[in-house]
């Protein structure tokens, strides 16, 4: 995923760090006045932040100063040519997507395979016109590593501990996790590839069972920074 998920007013939001870090995401006093006009032309009702379905429109909007004879405008600008959107066809990926079902998608009784929205993303292409996000994490090529496990995995770690430090890192990933990790100490680090959480731990201990504590589980991964291997 290149999204990347923070809580707000106690709902889980999608949200695009690389838009959040140039204020054109949450919508406040000190917004860009692009921002703001934006807001007010898509009708974000009484939300002070975007959602995904809003960003696309934003995008598509945005990517018509792109084409033909129409000329860039004051979007195109704080959107296109700042490399927020990628142009190219008008998706269909999000049709009769509604901000309920980017809500129940994180929802502790949604399984990824029945969730609306993750159904819809499937036939999203690279082709087509939509926000820039944080680079994608290729969960194959990170499952067939050494270092970070899938937490409680078959045949993985079984490790918990006592949290101490709970980072979102924004962008950042499994490197960024690590570093943090060893500057503060940590015995593990469990780096969650949806929220872009890094957990840090101390005072470890292995587990007589595997159990989920929660369905985010099966997207995060564990590091073991007791013994690190040699490279």
């Amino acid at each position: 995923s290149t999204w990347r998920v923070q809580c707000v007013e106690g709902k889980c939001v999608d949200y695009c760090p690389t838009w959040e870090e140039k204020g054109l995401w949450f919508l406040s006093n000190d917004s860009p006045t692009i921002m703001k006009e934006v807001a007010q032309s898509i009708e974000t009702r009484e939300q002070k932040y975007l959602s995904p379905i809003e960003a696309f429109k934003v995008c598509d909007v945005a990517c018509r100063g792109k084409t033909g004879n129409v000329p860039a405008n004051d979007v195109t600008k704080a959107f296109v040519d700042t490399n927020l959107c990628r142009c190219g066809n008008t998706t269909k990926a999000l049709t009769n997507i509604t901000l309920s079902d980017f809500s129940s998608a994180h929802d502790m009784m949604t399984t990824c395979g029945d969730s609306k929205v993750f159904k819809s993303l499937r036939i999203l292409s690279i082709n087509d016109t939509q926000p820039i996000c944080c680079p994608p994490i290729d969960e194959e090529k990170l499952q067939k590593g050494k270092q970070w496990k899938r937490l409680y995995s078959v045949g993985g770690p079984k490790l918990e501990g006592s949290y101490f430090a709970h980072i979102h890192m924004g962008c950042g990933s499994l490197d960024e996790c690590q570093d943090v990790a060893r500057e503060k100490g940590a015995e593990i680090a469990a780096f969650d590839i949806i929220s872009s959480y890094c957990h840090l731990a101390r005072n470890v201990f292995e587990l007589d069972n595997l159990f989920s504590v929660t369905k985010d589980n099966t997207r995060r991964y564990i590091l073991d920074l007791r013994n690190p291997e040699k490279p």
